[in-house]
C-alpha cells in the first residue's frame, strides 16, 4: 500500500487514497471508511470536496482521461495522413490503458453498466442511446450516472471515428459505418490491454505497427 503524503492538500490526498482503494478492491468493495483512513481525513472533507463515493471515482478517472483525450484531439487535429494518425492514437491509447489498467477495468465493466447488459445502441445520426440485453429499465438518475461513465468512452472513441472519416472521405479506406468501425476496433484493442496478463510481448511501438498494418490490410498475404 502506498504512503500519502500528509503535506499535500486534502483534495488531492483523498484522490491518491481512492486510485489506491479503488485499484485494489474494485468499485463495489472499495469503501470510503478505507479511503478516508489512508488519506487521513475525515469523512465529511469527502463529502466537501466529491458529495459521495460515486462523484469520487468519477473525479479519479476523468482527471486521468483529460489530458489523454486531449492528446488524442491533437492526433486528430494533426496533418498526417490517416493510417499515421491511427498509429499515433495507438501509440497514445496503449501506454494509458497500461498505466490505468486497474481504474479502466472499472470503468469498463462495472460503472458502465456492461456488467447489467446495458449497451449503446447506434442511431443513424451518429448518436447513441443506452439500451438493455435483458429489457431492464433504469431510473433517470441511474440512466444518467451509467451516461456519464459512457461518456467519458464515447469521447475517446470519437477521436478514432473523426479519423477513420477522414480516410474513408479522401478514399484511402473503403465506405462504411466509421462510428461501428472505430468502436469494434477500440474495443478490440482495449479489451486486449485490460486482459493481457504477463510481460508485454511487443513495444508500444511494435504493437502499433501491428494492429494498424492489420486494421488496415488484414491479415492475407498480399
Amino acid at each position: 500500500m502506498r504512503e500519502i503524503d500528509k503535506t499535500l492538500p486534502k483534495d488531492q490526498r483523498i484522490l491518491l487514497a481512492a486510485e489506491e482503494v479503488f485499484s485494489r478492491r474494485g468499485y463495489v468493495q472499495a469503501t470510503l471508511d478505507e479511503i478516508i483512513a489512508l488519506a487521513d481525513t475525515g469523512k465529511g472533507t469527502v463529502y466537501k470536496y466529491f458529495g459521495n463515493k460515486d462523484n469520487l471515482f468519477y473525479t479519479l478517472v476523468a482527471s486521468k482521461i483529460e489530458p489523454f483525450l486531449q492528446c488524442l484531439q491533437e492526433v486528430v487535429a494533426s496533418g498526417k495522413s490517416t493510417s499515421e494518425k491511427i498509429r499515433s492514437y495507438m501509440l497514445a491509447l496503449l501506454p494509458f490503458l497500461r498505466d490505468n489498467k486497474d481504474l479502466y477495468r472499472i470503468l469498463w465493466y462495472e460503472v458502465s453498466g456492461n456488467q447489467r447488459g446495458f449497451h449503446p445502441v447506434f442511431l443513424n445520426d451518429g448518436s447513441w442511446e443506452m439500451s438493455s440485453l435483458y429489457g431492464d429499465t433504469l431510473s433517470e438518475d441511474e440512466y444518467n450516472r451509467i451516461l456519464r461513465y459512457r461518456n467519458l468512452i464515447r469521447e475517446q472513441v470519437l477521436c478514432l471515428v473523426t479519423i477513420i472519416s477522414e480516410g474513408m472521405d479522401t478514399g484511402f479506406m473503403k465506405q462504411g459505418q466509421p462510428t461501428i468501425t472505430a468502436h469494434h476496433l477500440f474495443g478490440g484493442v482495449t479489451m486486449s490491454v485490460l486482459h493481457y496478463v504477463g510481460q508485454p510481448e511487443f513495444t508500444d511501438a511494435e504493437l502499433a505497427d501491428l494492429i494498424v498494418d492489420r486494421f488496415l490490410y488484414g491479415h492475407a498475404v498480399r
